[in-house]
Parts: C-alpha cells; structure tokens; sequence
C-alpha cells in the first residue's frame, strides 16, 4: 500500500490495479482478499468469490460459539485403476467436450487432458469434485491393512526394557 495525497492507495490483490473508490473485501477460494469492483464482479458472477461483511471495531459481545464441524478424513480414499477411462466415457456419454467439463471442474484443460490420458491422478478433492459434476464413481474407501508380526523369540522389545513409574496418590 502506498501513500497517495496523504490518504491509504489500497490496490486489488488480484489484478494489482489502484482501487479507486470503495474496496470490496471478499472470499476468493477461500483466502480473504481486498478487490477492485472489476475483479469483485467477475469473480462474483462465476462464483469463486464471496462477500466479507466489514467487521466492527469493537465488539461488546462475546465471542459466538460453534459446534466444532465434523470433516471427513479426505485420506481414506484411494482412486481406482480405470479412473482416467470412466471419467472420458461420462463426459463422452454427456457429449461434453474437455473444455466444458475442464469450466466445471474450474481446472485448466491441459490438465483435465493428462488425468483422461491417465498420465496423472486428480487429487482426493479433484476426485469429488469429477464424481458429483459427472455421477460416477472414481473414489473407493481404502482398506487399513495392519500387519503386525510378534517378535521372534528371545528379541527384547520396549516393554522389556522400560519402566513405568507411576505417581502414588
């Protein structure tokens, strides 16, 4: 930020151009950002932004509080094998072309070109996102497989050699 006529010069944070008038703050894919009224339109009108309410400065409340919200564990899911095969023959049968279906994937379609090529898995997100756009199946839970083999015979292991002391009450 620069000084301008003794006055704050705020520029976007997205185009980098000097914000004349009113900034708009808002939730670009998540990240709080400051915006021009070009960018905040554009963004705004395809949905990636959304936005922020000025704050006030002094708050006499105390803090809300939430129910802590419940995700889940994205790492429990695996792609399967024939991914890249399900993913052109859906967006074949829907007669989308890869741009089409890369807009509504907000990826680029060089990329959605590699991950139909099966040069390249999409990310547990990517996933969800090809699976819902699409109504297919490329996620499958993965399975914990715990080996666990005992020691052999005559191996000393941690319980062997610590000791726990425990405070008396």
């Amino acid at each position: 930020m620069a000084l301008a006529r003794g006055k704050e010069q705020l520029y976007c944070e997205v185009c980098g151009s000097p914000i004349p008038g009113r900034p708009y703050r808002a939730l670009v894919d998540g990240v709080e950002m400051i915006l021009c009224p070009s960018c905040y339109l554009k963004l705004t009108r395809s949905g990636r932004a959304i936005l922020v309410k000025q704050r006030p400065a002094k708050t006499t409340q105390a803090p809300r509080r939430t129910r802590p919200v419940k995700k889940v564990s994205l790492e429990l899911y695996d792609i399967v094998e024939d991914y890249y095969e399900r993913i052109r023959e859906a967006r074949e049968s829907k007669g989308w072309s890869l741009s089409v279906l890369a807009q509504k994937l907000r990826i680029s379609e060089s990329m959605l070109r590699k991950i139909e090529s099966g040069k390249m898995k999409p990310s547990i997100d990517l996933a969800k996102r090809i699976e819902k756009i699409l109504k297919i199946r490329i996620l499958e839970p993965t399975e914990l497989e715990e080996e666990f083999e005992a020691p052999p015979p005559g191996t000393l292991t941690l319980g062997d050699v610590v000791v726990v002391r425990r405070d008396e009450d």
